[in-house]
């Protein structure tokens, strides 16, 4: 329904004040230090960043291959984490990150079943939409520790709505936005913004686990995204073809089956 992705990231800034918002009064009208509040602020500006990226290449590109390429999030994540956490590093995570980079660079081929390393553009939007994301979950978790997740969470949804001001003042953002406002029916508008909530919720789940545990490790274990997205591709081809359009081949779906094994293997040598 919604012809150009730029206007998708204003809608996730509208939820990011509202979500904050009400996480602000729910936690008692919480005040960070200025450095605090900065830092957490900038985690949410990164993510829409991140977000408009994602946006134009989810229009181009299959759902499932999108998500494999997500599963790099968490080598960005690591080496950050060594850089500016002192998280330590072993053979066996080593081993662990190669089964997941590989499989990531070989299910972006558009070749159908053949396996190509293609490091085309939209391959290339989505490893910045990685960086972004590891940059945002490290720079959470220099502030937050388990007792200061729920003073520090609404910034981070402000943070959202900040980038979404900047994103709006960039002229063809603002035309698109407001032209696809006038124009969607009230059907579309309730599932856009349902969407964002739910991923707006799977976030604060995000910085909730990395406030509790190893930022690296959290990023991790996000990888069994790849198996839902793989499953929900399939289903969603068979039933709203016009819609979704998923390599459903036998040769498609056994390069993702294997690539999604190995992934997995990856994610648990990790782990």
């Amino acid at each position: 329904v919604v012809k150009d992705y730029r206007g998708m990231t204003i809608y996730s800034a509208i939820v990011g004040l509202i979500s904050g918002t009400i996480l602000w009064i729910l936690t008692g009208f919480p005040i960070l230090g200025f450095v605090d509040g900065v830092l957490v602020i900038l985690t949410g500006i990164l993510s829409i960043f991140g977000a408009a990226i994602y946006f134009s290449v989810i229009q181009k590109e299959h759902g499932s291959k999108v998500i494999f390429l997500f599963q790099l999030t968490p080598i960005f994540v690591l080496i950050l984490a060594i850089l500016f956490l002192n998280e330590a590093i072993t053979i066996r995570k080593l081993l662990g990150f190669i089964l997941i980079l590989v499989p990531s660079l070989l299910i972006s081929s558009n070749e159908g079943g053949k396996l190509k390393l293609d490091l085309g553009k939209n391959t290339l939007l989505i490893l910045a939409v990685d960086l972004l994301a590891a940059i945002s979950a490290v720079l959470f978790k220099f502030v937050v520790d388990v007792g200061s997740f729920s003073k520090v969470v609404a910034y981070e949804s402000w943070g959202w709505a900040i980038g979404g001001v900047v994103l709006f003042a960039i002229p063809s953002v603002r035309k698109v936005f407001i032209e696809t406002t006038r124009n969607l029916k009230k059907k579309a508008l309730i599932l856009i913004f349902t969407n964002e909530f739910f991923y707006i919720a799977s976030k604060l789940l995000l910085f909730l686990a990395i406030s509790l545990g190893s930022v690296y490790l959290v990023n991790v274990i996000t990888g069994t995204q790849v198996l839902f997205g793989v499953i929900y591709g399939v289903i969603l081809t068979i039933i709203a073809p016009k819609i979704f359009k998923e390599d459903v081949s036998k040769s498609g779906l056994l390069k993702k089956i294997i690539l999604g094994g190995v992934t997995v293997i990856g994610l648990i040598l990790i782990y």
